[in-house]
């Protein structure tokens, strides 16, 4: 599973549900787009993505399949999912929920978000994945490096798509994306080591005191 489950499932359950909210009767596939579009735009913007889904190069551009299986039932606490006569695959947000987006979100995320759905509102799900399939695009070099044909049969592949790959080694981003995410690696650690019933507890230690957590037989010279 991608952080986009461990950590930020609650989140992102929410952001989907403000999607469809703000789009009714929004086509899978282009809230599929419209979700790695926001994550490549707050990458390039501030060094690390919004949701932390884990994005594959399939025929129609990168997607995350953790949100591709809303179609399966995923995050149906938040958004529902039927298809049309026309076969058209709609979502829609699940009608009791509550939008609790600023609650999820910064301000100054939410700000953004507001700005992407805008700007994608009225677009197609082919008009997106044309922004992604232009020439210097990451899902194009993943396509180009490992030579993959998509056609009839052929429409997924296994290979990820690095959204670190937007930067070059020396970009300032880069060190801001690999501290954060440590920080979610460590939270999905915790979370996994966690018994829900047992409430987290920090204490604060003296440098002495931590040296014994860390080496069982130091003696402090100041206790």
């Amino acid at each position: 599973m991608s952080l986009g489950i461990t950590v930020n499932k609650e989140k992102n359950g929410i952001l989907l549900a403000y999607i469809a909210n703000n789009i009714p009767n929004i086509h899978l596939r282009k809230l599929l787009k419209i979700i790695y579009l926001m994550d490549e735009h707050f990458m390039k913007m501030r060094g690390f993505p919004l949701t932390w889904f884990d994005y594959y190069a399939w025929a129609k551009g990168p997607v995350a399949p953790e949100v591709y299986e809303i179609k399966n039932g995923a995050f149906d606490k938040f958004v529902s999912y039927h298809r049309t006569e026309s076969e058209k695959r709609i979502v829609n947000m699940v009608s009791n929920v509550s939008l609790r987006i600023k609650d999820a979100f910064s301000e100054s995320e939410t700000i953004e978000i507001d700005k992407l759905i805008k700007t994608y509102r009225t677009s197609s799900a082919d008009e997106l994945s044309e922004l992604t399939h232009v020439k210097d695009s990451i899902w194009s070099k993943v396509v180009a490096e490992n030579q993959l044909v998509f056609d009839e049969s052929t429409k997924t592949s296994d290979c990820q798509i690095k959204l670190e790959e937007l930067f070059t080694h020396s970009d300032w981003r880069v060190d801001i994306y690999e501290d954060a995410r440590w920080s979610m690696e460590f939270q999905a650690q915790l979370s996994s080591n966690r018994n829900p019933s047992h409430r987290i507890q920090l204490q604060v230690v003296s440098p002495s005191e931590r040296e014994q957590y860390r080496i069982p037989v130091y003696s402090p010279a100041i206790p």
